[in-house]
């Protein structure tokens, strides 16, 4: 189970998580470009046609460019915290009780993570990293993916050559990512980023949530899709990203140790095959209350289902977690306006 699970609706309980959601999603004439064009409008130029030969690389191609924005972002900023908490290290953890895996596999991997760190702190291109970029992506796909060890072919993850037309896509996507995304308008040198962010107590009762990345209180979701329309699972998905972040501070995630809380301002997608972004102001459609009524609906689909954060004892304080989260469910609590990034 995850965020992504929870949007497919199966349970009565997702319903019921998806039904909130639905009762404050936005629709696409709340969102505006960076670019002024029309948000998801026949006004896009597609830059990067999908010419992939594989149909089923579109998703490796999806993920080695979220890799890769990350990374160059972190060149800007010369963040090396970037390489904290891969999830392809997470595909190299379960590869490890494969039968056939041995040193010489993981002996590949830390040389891929220190390249990355040398690109991203040093004066190397990071044209370096695209084929290390696809690496990654395969790993990250063994982990998020329920896999037959039997069926996993070592040589495809680590030696064979990585498709070639994925990197000539990657290649144009980047230049595009330079043009339209590295720009002052969306970030500085000293902005205030974060990687992967996920949503501390709020990513454990969906049993996982996490973004692209976080910059200047604004959630960006990269999208490599030919598709410029409004997806009904992509937008609930930036919704129930704000959502969660702000139970995670009514929860108390950053005072138990489950975790920081963001402030979101903004959600956003990112077109990378049109090198537009599309933006959607929260702060100023969510009233407080509105956003309280909202995150006690939310709390309500979580009854019953909160005994999960039993195996996190260690991590925070489960107690008083659960705690904070009833007396969100009961309305215990008053909505607090923060400082914005602006």
């Amino acid at each position: 189970m995850s965020l992504s699970s929870k949007l497919l609706g199966k349970t009565q309980q997702d319903k019921n998580f998806m039904n909130v959601l639905l009762s404050v999603a936005p629709n696409k004439n709340d969102y505006y470009t960076q670019s002024g064009k029309k948000a998801f409008s026949n006004d896009y130029i597609l830059k990067v046609p999908n010419n992939l030969s594989v149909m089923q690389n579109s998703t490796l191609l999806g993920t080695a460019f979220d890799y890769l924005a990350r990374f160059r972002i972190a060149k800007l900023i010369k963040s090396e915290y970037v390489t904290s908490g891969l999830m392809s290290y997470q595909g190299m953890y379960k590869l490890k009780d494969l039968p056939n895996i041995n040193e010489y596999h993981f002996n590949k991997y830390l040389p891929w993570v220190e390249k990355i760190e040398k690109v991203v702190m040093g004066r190397a291109q990071l044209a370096e990293l695209y084929e290390i970029a696809v690496r990654l992506a395969m790993l990250e796909q063994i982990a998020r993916a329920r896999i037959n060890p039997s069926t996993v072919d070592l040589d495809y993850l680590f030696n064979d050559p990585v498709p070639g037309d994925v990197v000539r896509e990657l290649e144009m996507m980047m230049y595009l990512f330079e043009e339209n995304f590295m720009i002052p308008e969306v970030i500085k040198k000293n902005s205030s980023v974060s990687f992967n962010p996920h949503f501390g107590a709020s990513s454990l009762l969906v049993e996982g949530a996490d973004a692209d990345v976080y910059i200047n209180g604004t959630l960006y979701d990269f999208k490599t899709t030919k598709d410029n329309s409004l997806k009904k699972k992509d937008n609930l998905q930036l919704i129930a990203y704000y959502l969660l972040d702000e139970l995670s501070y009514y929860a108390g995630s950053e005072e138990f140790d489950f975790g920081d809380y963001h402030s979101i301002e903004r959600v956003a997608f990112y077109k990378a095959r049109y090198g537009e972004i599309e933006y959607y102001d929260v702060q100023k459609h969510f009233t407080p209350e509105v956003l309280k009524e909202t995150l006690i609906e939310l709390t309500k689909t979580f009854e019953g289902n909160e005994g999960n954060f039993r195996r996190y004892v260690g991590i925070g304080d489960v107690d008083e977690v659960l705690n904070r989260l009833t007396q969100v469910r009961n309305g215990s609590f008053d909505i607090v306006t923060l400082p914005t990034h602006s």
